[in-house]
Parts: C-alpha cells; structure tokens; sequence
C-alpha cells in the first residue's frame, strides 16, 4: 500500500512519483526494441507523437501492466478490481517548434469519466495514469505538466489560464529515467513542448479505470497470448457481477 507520505501527496496534488521502478538494464533493452520498430519519427506535437500495440514486444512490456512496485498504488487507489483501458508511449523530440499540448481537463468531469473523490479512508478514481519514464526529464525540459491540486478544485480553470506558457500555477516535474508517474486524469494537465535536444522525450503511458468502467475501445487479450492470468483479467472489458478479485500476492 502507499505510505502516509505518498497517500497525503497524492490526495493534496493529484500526482505523485514513485522513483527508480525500472532499472537501467530494462530501460536500456526498451530503448533497442523501440528502435528497432518501424514507427513514426518524435514530433513536438504529442497528438502526433504516440505509438501503441506493444504488449506483444515481450516481457519487459507485458510487465508494465501489474508491475510489482506500481500494483500496491493501483490498489489503493482503484480498488482490488481495476482494468487496463488503454495504453500508449509517447516520443518527442525538440524541433524549434513551439509544440506541446495545452493544459485540459478539469475536477469533477464526471460525464466523461474523469472525477477524484474520497470517502471516509478510501480514495476514488475514474481514470488513472501510470506513466513509465524512460529517459530523464529536467526542469523546464518539458513533457508532462500540471496544476497541482486542480483535481480537488471546486471552481472552473480559468479559460485564460489553460495555456501551458503562461500559467502561473502550472509546473513540470523533474523526473528521472525509471520513475513513475502517477495521476488523476481529473488534474487539469498538459504537454510541454520537448527542448531538451541531448535526447527524445520516451515515456509509456497505461490507463487504469475501476473494474465497471470503459473510457475507450476495449482491447482484445487474444491479441497478446502471452499474458499472464491477471494481466488477462487486468485487460479484460468492463464488468463488475462475479469479476474476481486481483491477487496481488503474485510477483
């Protein structure tokens, strides 16, 4: 389970990060494998810079979806039945471009799926991000920014402050290769453009929803016959009636 630490850091900011979760002998043969794939070359524009369908690219992939040191989160925060609703890696790189994504979304989106609430000890999501960081991420280097604490918000955004340049709430954490990120879809968040030009922007991004919840198309466990019995039940469509519980007593 998360500490009291983590607990109150991801109640009050809406992220948190779990640090060095992969190692570098991991991150390294992710690196080779995506270079050996026929993708689409890193753009600056993150709507155009994502890549999927890489569950069948082995196990160090597989194993994002009940990665040992990120399932105690999911629990808690998700519950003992969760799903994987969707999954994408990101690439960018720098271009001179201006790029990026504005910031979106907003706390309690509820119509789409997007909400954070608490009840009594117990933590409530809609859609949770766990994102993989595969390389280091300096300060103002880019990719991933919020407004932290936006998730708990009882007002609206203001509609002046969604640009991620000129907010003077927003921040981009610093993360290191191997670090998690984890968020609240319902945080008001963005892209920054990617200047870092010593390497791309590499991150895996996996999208978790409460067991009775589907915020995309559902994917096909025939599709990866090589998962394991919980990374099957983990991907499987939404239902709540007779759907077991996960074991997280499995490495």
């Amino acid at each position: 389970m998360l500490t009291e630490e983590q607990r109150f850091i991801f109640d009050v900011q809406g992220y948190l990060v779990l640090p060095s979760v992969l190692p570098a002998d991991q991150i390294k043969r992710m690196h080779e494998e995506m270079d050996r794939r026929d993708m689409n070359a890193p753009d600056n524009d993150p709507t155009k810079s994502r890549f999927g369908n890489f569950f069948g690219w082995g196990d160090d992939w597989r194993g994002l979806i009940d990665h040992p040191k990120v399932l105690p989160a999911l629990e808690e925060m998700l519950g003992e039945k969760f799903r994987l609703d969707h999954a994408y890696g990101m690439m960018m790189s720098a271009d001179g471009h201006r790029g990026g994504e504005g910031l979106h979304h907003y706390a309690g989106m509820f119509d789409h799926g997007c909400y954070y609430v608490t009840h009594r000890d117990r933590m409530h999501n809609g859609l949770l991000v766990v994102s993989y960081t595969l390389v280091d991420v300096s300060a103002g280097g880019g990719g991933f920014c919020c407004i932290p604490g936006s998730h708990k918000a009882t007002f609206p955004v203001p509609k002046s402050w969604f640009g991620v340049d000129d907010n003077p709430l927003m921040i981009q954490p610093e993360l290191k290769a191997g670090d998690v990120l984890i968020f609240t879809e319902s945080l008001t968040h963005g892209t920054k453009a990617w200047t870092c030009k010593t390497h791309q922007r590499r991150a895996v991004l996996l999208k978790y929803t409460p067991a009775y919840m589907q915020w995309a198309p559902p994917m096909d466990p025939s599709h990866y016959p090589e998962l394991t019995e919980r990374q099957k039940l983990i991907v499987s469509p939404a239902y709540v009636w007779n759907r077991p519980a996960l074991d997280f007593s499995k490495a």
